[in-house]
């Protein structure tokens, strides 16, 4: 299976998506950088930085829960989209036991956000 993917192109300090939002895409990084932040009570986390050739937004697309933390161009930034239909299509021949520990690796991911969120100097 042959998959076109859409790129959209965002401006510095723009946001991609917030945390708690419905997860619909995710997001290759082209060209730029985006900070990953957690709002933790009154203040923001950094959480990671990341740019070209990496993969954003996946963990809310893979396991449809609401997104674990927001996304914010660093810089102007490029990025190709999947969708759930582009995923799951990618998926179709994916062994069980395979979808079952991504997912569980997901669900630890998301365990140690909150941790570093909470555990985070002031």
């Amino acid at each position: 299976m042959h998959i076109i993917l859409l790129k959209k192109k965002f401006t510095k300090g723009d946001v991609l998506f917030e945390e708690g939002a419905k997860g619909d895409e995710a997001y290759i990084i082209r060209h730029g950088y985006v900070t990953i932040t957690k709002q933790d009570e009154d203040r923001t986390v950094e959480l990671a930085i990341r740019g070209p050739g990496e993969i954003v937004g996946e963990m809310a697309l893979i396991d449809e829960t609401p997104r674990s933390a927001s996304l914010v161009a660093k810089t102007d930034v490029e990025v190709e989209l999947i969708t759930r239909k582009d995923l799951t299509g990618m998926f179709e021949n994916v062994p069980e036991p395979v979808s079952l520990m991504i997912q569980q690796l997901l669900a630890r991911l998301r365990d140690m956000n909150e941790l570093a969120a909470m555990n985070s100097p002031h």
